[in-house]
């Protein structure tokens, strides 16, 4: 079947049924022939219809980034983000976005997910090691302020709500410290790396951006030093409660290497 009897097939479709699904699919063939007003005004309708379409919220992004319009971009990547915060793909165009409007941080924070996701991605490794080349020198610990911990996830009936297979991205102080984390990993002062993330999970809990980095130095340094620092002389509930947290971490984590694992071997 060539091409073209493939777009007729799909318009014959679409006439017949304006709410499938395979708009993505005849879109994705207008934008190979260069017919982006086409495909823009096709995507937009099937959105109508199908307004949690991953494939489409990307197609819209890349369509705005074709017509220039890359704030337009953001808003349709960051929602496919927020919607499947698994899909590399996603991640990847959000981070080609972030990098077109000169957001540094936020783009090398998009590209770390796509590495997180598709550990392999040779795009993203390139990003990833010119961006913290780029913004490594500007971080300096005084600079980092965190917030802390809600009085509410200090009981250990809170925990379940610390760790689930979604989270929220991190905020703008925990991007800035990952990113000089990831600097002092690159330049193998993993000491002072690991005592930063400590101060993290102290001040955010259990979170998978945190966690795997640990997970990540935990190949090179003690098993003390994985420990945050205030449970040394925690009472035995406290270090009870930091005990169930990290296994959970680790459960979440194990359950992350499984999916990547099934995606490569799906690959």
């Amino acid at each position: 079947m060539t091409q073209e009897d493939e777009i007729a097939d799909l318009q014959k479709e679409l006439q017949q049924n304006p709410k499938s699904a395979l708009f993505a699919q005849l879109a994705e063939l207008y934008l190979a022939r260069e017919m982006t007003d086409e495909a823009e005004a096709l995507v937009k309708q099937g959105l109508k219809f199908h307004p949690r379409s991953i494939s489409g919220l990307i197609l819209l992004g890349r369509i705005f980034k074709l017509k220039k319009q890359a704030n337009e971009a953001l808003t349709a990547l960051t929602e496919a983000t927020k919607l499947a915060s698994d899909n590399w793909k996603a991640w990847l165009e959000l981070a080609e976005t972030h990098l077109e409007l000169k957001n540094g941080k936020l783009a090398l924070f998009a590209f770390k997910k796509v590495l997180f996701l598709n550990p392999k991605h040779p795009r993203a490794r390139r990003a990833v090691a010119k961006l913290e080349l780029l913004t490594a020198d500007e971080y300096e610990a005084e600079l980092f302020q965190m917030k802390k911990l809600p009085e509410s996830f200090k009981d250990s009936k809170n925990i379940t709500t610390l760790v689930s297979d979604t989270w929220a991205p991190p905020d703008e102080a925990l991007i800035r410290t990952l990113s000089y984390i990831d600097a002092l990993i690159v330049r193998n002062e993993n000491e002072k790396a690991m005592s930063l993330l400590n101060e993290c999970s102290i001040n955010y809990a259990v979170h998978p951006e945190i966690e795997s980095r640990k997970l990540k130095l935990s190949i090179y340094e003690s098993a003390d030093l994985l420990l945050p620092r205030s449970v040394a002389n925690a009472s035995l509930s406290r270090k009870k409660i930091v005990k169930e947290k990290q296994i959970a971490a680790l459960k979440m984590l194990l359950r992350r290497i499984e999916v990547i694992k099934s995606d490569l071997l799906r690959a």
